[in-house]
């Protein structure tokens, strides 16, 4: 089982990923987020963060035997377990097909809508209504998944179901909220 530091900055829905992920595997995993451990801009800068992570980005993951990684999706695989990658050929297929689509489907459009309101990009009226009608189709397909089935593949949370709710946290309607929580809700955790 993975143990680790995940490094990142507070709130940063990439890190949820493998924080949600650690969670049900069971792997231990230690956050450094904010000064004096890990100041974003200035730590992940630094000759000795470059040397284990050469990009710089954050999350990233290094693990107590010394193993780095960074890229979320690649930090919340290392930290799963089999189940939550998918326990047959066709079910880790499935997996990969849903992060995927979390990846170029969900998070574009998600992003430009919501960052805007963060102040992390420029708003653009035409983009904006364009990113809601593209988050409507994609929510729309997701409720039509999820219609006859609790989670995204199989019978028990995988990497899609982790995966797919940051990618939307916060950007779907009040509506929607219930069902996709209950796809990504650890063991004995309440509800939102």
């Amino acid at each position: 089982m993975a143990a680790g530091t995940l490094y990142t900055y507070p709130e940063n829905w990439r890190a949820f990923k493998a924080l949600i992920a650690a969670q049900y595997s069971g792997a231990q995993v230690r956050v450094l987020s904010a000064p004096p451990h890990f100041h974003f801009g200035q730590t992940n800068r630094t000759p000795e963060f470059l040397r284990k992570f050469p990009a710089g980005k954050v999350p990233a993951f290094e693990g107590d035997d010394g193993f780095c990684v960074f890229e979320s999706n690649a930090i919340a695989y290392y930290v799963s377990n089999e189940d939550l990658r998918g326990s047959s050929p066709e079910a880790a297929a499935q997996v990969v097909q849903w992060v995927s689509f979390a990846d170029s489907d969900i998070v574009p459009p998600a992003s430009t809508w919501v960052f805007p309101t963060l102040g992390i990009m420029h708003y653009n009226k035409q983009a904006t209504e364009t990113a809601k009608e593209d988050m409507r189709r994609i929510l729309g397909l997701l409720d039509a998944h999820l219609k006859t089935r609790t989670f995204l593949v199989g019978e028990r949370v995988t990497l899609a179901d982790t995966w797919a709710k940051p990618s939307i946290r916060a950007r779907s309607s009040s509506e929607h909220r219930p069902r996709r929580a209950a796809c990504t809700r650890p063991p004995g955790a309440g509800g939102h």
